[in-house]
């Protein structure tokens, strides 16, 4: 028999709830957001497309010499200068995502003057640099809130997110950018479609 406790908990984990330490237990009023996997889209028309409002806060922008895991990512030297960008997405002025984005200060000159007037950073490289992102590697995993994700969405610390790691090429394969996310749990949807292996249906039909 379950409990008022474990109902609310219930509720706290499907993200209808959420919780303030010292202040109590409020209802979501958040979005809920369908992301398509199969097609490569950027925040403002992704969220656009689904009728809300996007819109994105720059919340620090620094250059830094890439470590290995960021100089592996976009395919660059150690120490190579890199634009770190982060910033927090909202939906309907709703806080959703916290995102670090890292890209090239040699191919992409003067980014840090022009990314707080351009709200889409996609439309951004294509315009003004002419660099078109046409596919991408993305990584889903579950996650917790450390303190500055839980401060940036407004949640708990150690409440469960999804973190993302996307790395985005151009046509001729060149990396683009390397991007690490967490987005609020509960408020996010994926879809995508599924299709049987080639080969398995090739095997099928010649079985029949």
């Amino acid at each position: 028999r379950m409990t008022v406790r474990q109902a609310l908990q219930a509720l706290i984990d499907e993200g209808w709830l959420y919780t303030v330490p010292g202040k109590g237990t409020f209802v979501s009023e958040s979005p809920r957001i369908e992301q398509n996997l199969q097609y490569l889209s950027g925040w403002t028309e992704e969220i656009s497309a689904q009728g809300m409002v996007p819109s994105t806060r720059v919340i620090s922008l620094t250059i830094l010499p890439a470590d290995k895991v960021v100089a592996g990512r976009l395919g660059v030297a150690i120490g190579t200068r890199v634009f770190c960008l982060m910033r927090l997405r909202l939906a309907d002025n709703f806080p959703v995502s916290l995102e670090k984005t890292h890209l090239c200060c040699d191919r992409f000159p003067g980014l840090d003057k022009l990314i707080d007037t351009n709200p889409s950073l996609y439309y951004l490289l294509r315009e003004k640099y002419q660099v078109f992102p046409v596919r991408a590697n993305q990584f889903i995993e579950a996650g917790e809130a450390d303190g500055v994700t839980a401060s940036m969405l407004e949640i708990p610390v150690g409440k469960a997110v999804l973190t993302s790691e996307r790395i985005t090429y151009d046509a001729n394969g060149r990396q683009i950018e390397y991007t690490i996310g967490a987005t609020r749990a509960g408020f996010l949807r994926y879809k995508t479609e599924l299709s049987a292996n080639s080969a398995t249906v090739r095997e099928f039909i010649g079985k029949n």
